[in-house]
């Protein structure tokens, strides 16, 4: 019979948290299953629980039944087990949620550390696997795991309220008052009323289906096109352009058409919006526009930064944020009045204007605050232009009646790239940069970049390990990749490529591409290359004897360019073995060498001496 734990008790719980700060609440009813676990195991499980200010309500399972029928009474947060003893185990439970589609977290609970049960605990997809003695990284577990699985349901309530709002978001655009279609590659395949009305059509059978340049004049088809060509190539959510376009009586009009990037049933459609309001763009213009500086405001800000961080974060696209915040604005504000301060913006505005080039986005977002992003992936160039541009303002005077006034500045930088904050976020983050400046200097004028506080993580050498266990047992394997000699009719000249790849568990291979990079100390580096040395040589060997006449190209790691004990082994292997040195063509690659010329002139040089050969490679 299954046990039923009532453990919402909550004159043990003030005992037990009678030290913690009173803001803090009960976790309500955290349903719990205890699998396998006998009462002796679930007690010091529960006061540990309820010291830590969780509430939850416990169901001991026994066996496959038990467990069934407790998934189908409730919805339960956790699974806590322990090392298997019955004829039920935590592996068929497992596969039991799979096949369910259960999302519920397991933790097993184990007497004590032990290396074999947290492996095969892993393996068998349990989340976490834990020693009893260990209460700390119990709890610290079992609240990790009931977090994330908040984090899945609050995702999994956002896709369903995405789903309504994109819903809502057809039936705002089928009932508006601006004609709107929707494209796919070119084909309407879903307008509104208002576009029939604009257009003078009876019924959407008439429009749907065709191509949208029909509806356009013969000489903006092209332009047409190449926009929406434009907006592909550079990932552009949103453009405007002006076109003559015909109803169906094919009378013309010109219309100010915006294009924009949308989602319909999970497919990407270009949404055209056409407005016939000859002041559409010259609104647009005083919209996007501060009065003062002459400058794009807040509003095209916020509407260009959302386009350029989405850019960013689909990679290949980083750029950075300079933000200028001038320093004694206040000070010429209380003094000159709000003449004197608009003057300074005016012609700092001027200078920027000047010194920023247009393919870079200036804008004026606040009074005191001017926002430039830099469009190029460099951070030290945007670190050396904000610092020209730094001393420029600080050189800028105003002349406010008769009176000259000037203002130094500080700016804050932040990166945009795949990893980039929300708008507010990555603002705040080069307002912070400019808060550190002044702390610093006291009165700012300067150049700050802003550096994330990365999390504390362990360094995973997994990678590291399987490398110097591939080295020690020989679980390398040697691939030989003909090259062809276009010059020369001698056949019995062979020429090969010496491939190194790793053999993995399954057997598969692994190219160097994808496991060398995590080779940080020489020494299992040059292991490595002495590894593909000697059994090339053997290979080379087994040949001298035909006709063939054999040539290898050896590729060699930089680490191996500053080993002086590596080529002396290789000349004595060579000369034990009878194998003629200028049978071995070794590769440098190009960057090493640009990294190490010294050790990489010293090594060819030690190669020639031995009458080996020496080739660039990706030169």
């Amino acid at each position: 019979m299954s046990q039923v734990i009532e453990v919402d008790d909550s004159t043990l719980l003030e005992k037990y948290s009678s030290n913690q700060p009173r803001k803090q609440r009960l976790r309500r009813n955290v349903q719990l299953l205890f699998l396998g676990l006998s009462a002796e195991e679930t007690a010091p499980l529960i006061t540990l629980l309820r010291t830590s200010r969780i509430s939850p309500r416990g169901k001991q399972i026994n066996n496959e039944q038990e467990f069934l029928s407790a998934l189908s009474e409730r919805s339960w947060d956790l699974i806590l087990c322990t090392i298997d003893r019955g004829e039920f185990t935590s592996k068929q439970a497992i596969s039991h949620l799979k096949r369910l589609d259960k999302d519920i977290p397991v933790i097993q609970i184990i007497p004590s550390s032990d290396s074999h049960l947290l492996l095969q605990g892993l393996k068998n997809h349990i989340q976490a696997v834990v020693p009893l003695d260990e209460k700390e990284l119990v709890l610290i577990n079992i609240r990790r795991e009931l977090d994330h699985l908040d984090n899945r349901r609050r995702l999994r309530v956002a896709e369903v309220a995405l789903a309504e709002a994109e819903k809502r978001a057809e039936q705002l655009m089928l009932s508006s008052k601006n004609a709107i279609a929707c494209c796919d590659q070119g084909t309407l395949i879903c307008i509104n009323e208002s576009f029939l009305d604009l257009f003078g059509f009876e019924s959407n059978e008439q429009v749907e289906g065709k191509p949208l340049i029909d509806l356009l004049n013969f000489e903006d088809r092209k332009k047409f096109t190449e926009q929406l060509n434009k907006m592909d190539a550079q990932h552009l959510n949103e453009s405007e352009l002006q076109l003559n376009v015909q109803r169906s009586d094919r009378t013309e009009f010109t219309a100010n058409v915006e294009l924009s990037v949308i989602e319909r049933n999970e497919k990407p459609l270009i949404r055209v919006l056409f407005r016939v309001d000859d002041h559409h763009v010259g609104g647009l213009l005083n919209e996007d526009l501060d009065y003062i500086s002459g400058l794009f405001n807040k509003h095209h800000l916020h509407k260009q930064l959302e386009q350029i961080t989405q850019r960013a974060q689909r990679g290949g696209n980083d750029c950075s944020l300079l933000y200028i915040e001038l320093d004694q604005l206040e000070q010429i504000k209380e003094k000159r009045g709000h003449e004197g301060s608009d003057q300074l913006i005016r012609d700092v505005s001027a200078l920027l204007h000047k010194k920023v080039n247009k393919a870079h986005l200036l804008t004026h977002p606040e009074e005191n605050a001017f926002v430039i992003v830099f469009k190029d992936p460099h951070v030290e160039k945007a670190e050396a232009f904000a610092k020209k541009l730094c001393q420029c303002i600080a050189n800028t005077c105003s002349t406010v009646a008769g009176v000259e006034v000037q203002s130094t500045c500080s700016i804050g930088i932040t990166i945009i790239n795949d990893s980039t904050p929300p708008q507010d976020e990555l603002l705040n983050r080069a307002r912070a940069a400019i808060s550190d400046l002044r702390k610093e200097t006291g009165n700012g004028n300067g150049v700050k970049l802003h550096i994330p506080q990365a999390a504390i993580t362990e360094e995973k050498d997994d990678e590291l390990d399987a490398i110097r266990c591939a080295v020690e047992n020989l679980n390398f394997k040697l691939l030989y990749q003909p090259i062809v000699n276009l010059t020369s009719d001698d056949h019995n000249e062979q020429y090969y490529e010496v491939l190194l790849r790793l053999l993995n568990e399954d057997q598969s291979l692994v190219a160097p591409c994808d496991f060398m990079n995590t080779v940080e100390d020489s020494e299992t580096a040059i292991k490595v290359d002495r590894w593909v040395i000697e059994h090339s040589l053997i290979q080379l060997k087994r040949s001298l004897n035909s006709k063939v006449k054999n040539t290898l190209f050896l590729n060699i790691s930089a680490q191996a360019l500053s080993d002086a004990k590596l080529l002396t082994w290789l000349s004595g292997v060579l000369r034990k073995n009878k194998i003629p040195a200028d049978r071995l063509v070794f590769q440098i690659s190009e960057s090493d060498i640009a990294i190490s010329p010294r050790q990489a002139q010293a090594f060819t040089e030690k190669l020639h001496k031995i009458h080996c050969r020496v080739c660039i490679k990706h030169f």
